[in-house]
């Protein structure tokens, strides 16, 4: 294979499933628990009878980013569709990156970052973040005044921890870099903040945000930029035709005219994120940290794995051990409330026995 594939993709090990098996509770994949209601899937079935699925797509889906404006309050020219906010952040990336070009992050961090970023031969800059501390903004700085990256990368909240940044320590970094900034919000719903409301004062500012977590539409895999027009021009050249699929564009745009179970269910997983931590920090033998998203990043304040412990029990969490800083942690997601009693269930008696 050497003869054939470049040495970065040789290295890489790729994207490793979590177990997906036997389970009283799947909070492994910060999933939304909560389907989408069947009485719109009833209807959704209906409409798709009628699309003609002999035809493409109309290129860029012009409804679909008609409705983001609207909902986003920004132009449709400002937005950029994809088959996931996964499959543009790739395309973002071989837009921008040569070999040999500045990329700074923050690690512990989404794990696709140092992935695309060394794939297209960046030049990877690490400040890194200690779960429990607060952010590293002048780290951030001083390495963004050394380097004078072609992009930083940020996740907020971040996955795998939760952290939030502030907006004003992401003024900062835009006022500091010249290259782009990309701003994740796959968890954004889940957060009493955005950064939206700075495109345009920021014209670097890149805003990725998806449909798979708070819309309960990880199955049909789609996501979105919003950032200056002048960008979305550049990134629309080379992004895949037709990546938006007849059914997923029909659902999305359901979905956007049907908001308020959206922001219902997003509410309920707020409330329960947050007796979640408040109950994992009474157990003795845990370290929990708070979070933005629909999940909470804990560890064992022994050598116990909590992992391997739960999974026995029927519980499946996910092992981020193998992410920078985090030897020994797990992430939970967020489920129902029936869900999250099971896991504090079993948590509870791992420490019992």
């Amino acid at each position: 294979m050497e003869k054939y594939f470049k040495k970065s993709v040789l290295k890489l090990d790729g994207y490793i499933s979590p177990p997906q098996k036997e389970y009283l509770a799947k909070l492994n994949q910060n999933e939304n628990p909560f389907d989408v209601p069947g009485e719109l899937k009833e209807m959704l079935c209906e409409d798709a009878k009628r699309l003609a699925w002999n035809r493409y797509p109309v290129n860029t889906s012009p409804e679909l980013r008609r409705r983001l404006a609207e909902w986003h309050q920004v132009d449709e020219s400002q937005i950029l569709l994809g088959s996931g906010s996964n499959q543009i952040f790739q395309t973002l990336l071989s837009a921008v990156i040569e070999p040999g070009d500045k990329v700074i992050y923050c690690p512990p961090t989404f794990s696709l970052f140092d992935m695309y970023a060394d794939l297209y031969g960046g030049d990877l800059i690490k400040v890194h973040h200690t779960p429990g501390a607060n952010f590293p903004i002048e780290n951030l700085l001083a390495a963004i005044d050394l380097h004078k990256p072609k992009i930083v990368l940020l996740c907020s909240p971040n996955n795998p921890t939760g952290y939030e940044m502030t907006l004003t320590d992401l003024e900062r970094v835009c006022n500091a870099t010249p290259g782009l900034v990309f701003w994740d919000e796959a968890y954004g719903e889940f957060s009493d903040q955005s950064a939206k409301k700075l495109l345009d004062k920021y014209r670097q500012l890149i805003i990725s945000r998806t449909f798979s977590k708070a819309f309960s539409l990880a199955g049909l895999r789609f996501g979105y930029f919003l950032a200056h027009e002048d960008i979305i021009t550049q990134l629309v050249k080379i992004n895949i035709p037709y990546n938006v699929n007849l059914f997923t564009e029909m659902v999305a745009i359901r979905l956007l005219q049907n908001l308020a179970f959206m922001k219902k269910h997003v509410g309920y997983l707020k409330k329960e994120r947050e007796r979640l931590y408040n109950r994992m920090r009474e157990i003795d033998g845990i370290t929990v940290f708070p979070s933005a998203a629909n999940f909470l990043l804990f560890k064992s304040t022994d050598d116990t794995n909590l992992f391997l412990e739960l999974k026995k029990r029927g519980i499946l969490v996910r092992d981020v051990s193998g992410y920078e800083l985090l030897d020994g942690f797990q992430r939970v997601s967020i489920g129902s409330n029936e869900e999250n009693n099971l896991f504090l269930e079993k948590l509870t008696d791992i420490f019992k026995d």
